[in-house]
C-alpha cells in the first residue's frame, strides 16, 4: 500500500494547526505566569471568569479558532486589570451591579464597545507574544461574534435570553 503525499493545502492547514498549537502553549504559559488558569471544555464558546480567575474554552472548536478565542478571552483579562480609563470606560456593563442599568440600552453598548476592544487587545496580545495569526480568520471569526453581540444590543429577539454565545 502506497502512502499518498499531502497536498499543499493539506500541508498549509496542518502549518496552521501546529502554528495555532503552539500560539495556545504560548498564550497558558502567558496566563500561568498571571495565576489564571485556562481549562479547554465541551461547554460552548469560551469566556473569563474573574471570580475563579480561569479562562474556559470550547475544545470542540478547531485550534485555530481556540486560539483567537483563547486572545479574545486574554482581552478581557487585561480590561479587567482595571486601569482607571478602563474602569471609568467599562462601570456600565459587565462590571456593573445595577439592574436598573442592565436594562438600559447603554449597558448593551458598553457590552458591545468591551467586546470590540478585547478582540483588539487579543490581537495585540498576539503581536507582543511573537504568535503567528491569520489575520484574514481572525478578522473573520471576530466579525462574526461582534454581529452577535450586536443583534443582541438592537434587541433581535433570537439573542434576548441572555445575549449572545
Amino acid at each position: 500500500m502506497a502512502l499518498r503525499s499531502a497536498s499543499s493545502a493539506e500541508n498549509q492547514e496542518l502549518i496552521a494547526d501546529l502554528n495555532a498549537i503552539k500560539g495556545i502553549q504560548e498564550i497558558v504559559t502567558w496566563c500561568n505566569f498571571r495565576r489564571i488558569n485556562v481549562e479547554f471544555s465541551k461547554n460552548p464558546g469560551g469566556y473569563y471568569s474573574s471570580n475563579s480567575k480561569t479562562i474556559y474554552i470550547n475544545s470542540r472548536q478547531s485550534v485555530e479558532k481556540q486560539l483567537y478565542i483563547l486572545l479574545h478571552e486574554c482581552g478581557h483579562l487585561l480590561i479587567d486589570d482595571r486601569s482607571e480609563s478602563t474602569g471609568f470606560r467599562f462601570k456600565n456593563g459587565y462590571y456593573t451591579k445595577e439592574e436598573g442599568i442592565k436594562r438600559k440600552f447603554i449597558y448593551r453598548c458598553t457590552i458591545l464597545e468591551e467586546e470590540f476592544e478585547a478582540w483588539h487587545r487579543g490581537r495585540k496580545l498576539a503581536t507582543k507574544l511573537g504568535i503567528e495569526i491569520n489575520d484574514d480568520r481572525f478578522s473573520a471569526l471576530k466579525a462574526k461574534f461582534l454581529k452577535s453581540y450586536m443583534r443582541w444590543a438592537l434587541g433581535d429577539p433570537k439573542y434576548q435570553d441572555g445575549g449572545p454565545t
